[in-house]
């Protein structure tokens, strides 16, 4: 369900809420105010459910420190309920507010929103990082994730089986690769006779696409042996 840190200096409330969320099935930690949370506070929590009005430290300045080093949620627990009381927990990072007294139901959903649209973010800019994950040499950028190669910054249109092919080789330069090892990493198919017709072929294609934008050949022909990414 997930890990979550309970900052609150009244002992009834605080477990209270440690109760509850561990029947919940989360994983509780306590903090008794808010020198206490930033000491214990690190990236493992899934959601910091944080009293503002404390001793030592107050739920507002503990936030500010939190964020200094994590975007993890905070959820603010408070009495007060001005419009400028919210707005300073917002502008401290606070991902929502809930007023003293409130509903069981009503925490547990709100908890449940903030860790859900957290793991909504982080599953898009994990996707997104992989999507833009790369390989480069001598000026040669591909794009491990998609079907895009780019040579000292200008886009070079491939065929699926080139741009395999390409991948295959940028990804160890100067391994030498028999027509044998290309054709089932690329092909994925048993090789023949014939098969390495087909990757002279595809590689003499690959090396006219390079060549046209940067001048040199990049994929050496090892006679007898294969072919590899120059450096």
């Amino acid at each position: 369900m997930g890990k979550i840190l309970i900052v609150e200096d009244d002992e009834t409330i605080r477990n209270g809420l440690m109760i509850m969320l561990t029947i919940q099935g989360y994983i509780v930690d306590c903090a008794v105010d808010g020198k206490d949370a930033v000491e214990k506070f690190d990236d493992s929590y899934n959601l910091v459910v944080m009293d503002v009005l404390m001793p030592r430290m107050s739920g507002i300045d503990a936030c500010r420190k939190m964020r200094d080093i994590s975007n993890v949620p905070i959820l603010f627990l408070t009495a007060k309920s001005s419009e400028i009381d919210k707005i300073q927990g917002f502008d401290a990072g606070a991902d929502d507010y809930i007023i003293k007294p409130f509903s069981n139901m009503e925490l547990i959903a709100r908890i449940k929103a903030l860790i859900r649209r957290r793991e909504i973010y982080d599953q898009k800019h994990m996707d997104e990082k992989l999507m833009n994950e790369s390989v480069e040499c001598c000026g040669v950028k591909v794009y491990i994730n998609q079907n895009k190669v780019e040579v000292d910054g200008k886009s070079v249109k491939l065929t699926r089986k080139e741009y395999e092919i390409l991948k295959l080789l940028i990804r160890y330069p100067d391994k030498v690769f028999t027509t044998e090892n290309i054709y089932e990493s690329v092909w994925g198919d048993m090789y023949t006779s014939i098969s390495g017709n087909t990757i002279m072929v595809h590689v003499k294609n690959l090396r006219s696409k390079l060549s046209k934008v940067c001048g040199d050949i990049v994929i050496a022909t090892v006679w007898g042996r294969g072919y590899k990414f120059e450096r």
